[in-house]
């Protein structure tokens, strides 16, 4: 199942050009927890990203849910900021494209993600372990999804560790990415699709980096 909001063109509607979406990424979060199944059981709220961990908050106090993090890294190309896939920690990992990457260069790609995902993901967790997800309804969230990798890479994850039911939730989202996200969760909810989602900043009026003290301190807000 896939619920969207009233925004589905190919570019920004004309009566969002001269203003915003969201505030800022709470703004987003709040709007997002009333689109949220009803019947969720036993929820958990995951960030798959630093961001993500921001909107969730949001959503886990409105579901009186705990709130963790998992952190997924980009695979990339050597020397190259584009990303072809996506790894959690684990043996989670999504690839979209090869981009002429023989098969040994996209072993040591996916394992250099796969490493960073492990290592950042445990700095986060330094004061607070992983949440256990077995037999939770999980809502994975992330302010924005674009590919589609690190979403499906984060799902992925949530089956390995057993969740029941997996719900990936977004703010905005790019119409190719969700296509390929909707097939792998049990429900998908996306506020606004777009054909062409442009830098995920520009639906923000503040999207400020957030470090890991950040999200450290959110998860332990969030209890």
């Amino acid at each position: 199942m896939s619920t969207v909001g009233p925004e589905t063109s190919g570019f920004m509607p004309a009566h969002l050009a001269e203003s915003i979406l969201f505030e800022d990424r709470g703004d987003a979060g709040r709007a997002l927890a009333h689109a949220l199944p009803a019947d969720l059981s036993s929820p958990a709220v995951v960030g798959v990203t630093r961001g993500g961990v921001e909107i969730g908050a949001e959503l886990a106090t409105a579901l009186r849910a705990p709130l963790n993090v998992v952190l997924v890294s980009p695979i990339r190309r050597p020397a190259e900021l584009h990303a072809i896939g996506a790894a959690a920690p684990g043996e989670a990992v999504h690839v979209l494209e090869p981009h002429g990457l023989s098969a040994a260069q996209l072993v040591v790609a996916t394992a250099r993600a796969r490493r960073e995902a492990e290592q950042v993901d445990a700095r986060l967790h330094e004061r607070r372990p992983p949440l256990h997800v077995d037999g939770r309804d999980l809502v994975l969230v992330d302010e924005a999804i674009t590919t589609g990798a690190t979403m499906i890479a984060a799902t992925l994850w949530a089956r390995d560790h057993g969740a029941h039911r997996v719900v990936v939730a977004a703010p905005v989202a790019a119409s190719a990415g969700l296509a390929l996200v909707r097939p792998v969760a049990d429900e998908v909810v996306c506020l606004y699709e777009f054909e062409f989602l442009g830098s995920r900043a520009i639906w923000f009026g503040e999207l400020p980096p957030l470090a890991d003290e950040d999200v450290r301190r959110l998860l332990e807000e969030t209890r």
